[in-house]
């Protein structure tokens, strides 16, 4: 069974399919994304694989799902989707790791959150944040790089 830490922009990925109506280059890569991500969504919801999430992260699919849809209750339903199937991380250790991959990496404190969940579940990171990736390398975590994945 794979385990997993999925990032914001991943999992909305996953849960929102792209609202763009012109069907251009900047749909298609939205629409790739969402391609890569769903499959993963499917595999957890499945019990195939674990979803380990900071605590955060359900505040922040909030704001995010709200803010893709223009709809404050389709971000409550991100929030609730990522309780029921993710395995959230309170612990204390937690915000320890953070402080420290914070400081060796130099990233932002939310980002360093994700990596810090990563490493103390010992799941594989999965973003299209870049910059979360590479320090994620730097750190020791597994990392996968949403748009560097295949269908």
């Amino acid at each position: 069974m794979s385990e997993f830490t999925i990032d914001t922009t991943a999992l909305a990925y996953a849960l929102f399919p792209p609202r763009r109506r012109k069907k251009d280059a900047i749909y298609e890569g939205q629409f790739r994304l969402h391609s890569i991500a769903k499959p993963i969504m499917l595999e957890i919801e499945n019990k195939e694989s674990v979803m380990n999430l900071p605590s955060i992260a359900i505040v922040e699919i909030a704001a995010v799902g709200a803010r893709l849809t223009g709809k404050e209750e389709r971000g409550i339903q991100a929030s609730d989707y990522a309780k029921e199937h993710g395995n959230i991380v309170y612990d204390t250790a937690l915000l320890e790791e953070s402080v420290k991959v914070a400081s060796k990496t130099k990233i932002s404190g939310f980002d360093s959150v994700f990596v810090a969940c990563a490493q103390i579940t010992n799941s594989i990171l999965v973003t299209d944040d870049r910059k979360m990736h590479e320090a994620a390398v730097k750190a020791g975590v597994k990392s996968k790089l949403l748009r560097d994945m295949s269908t």
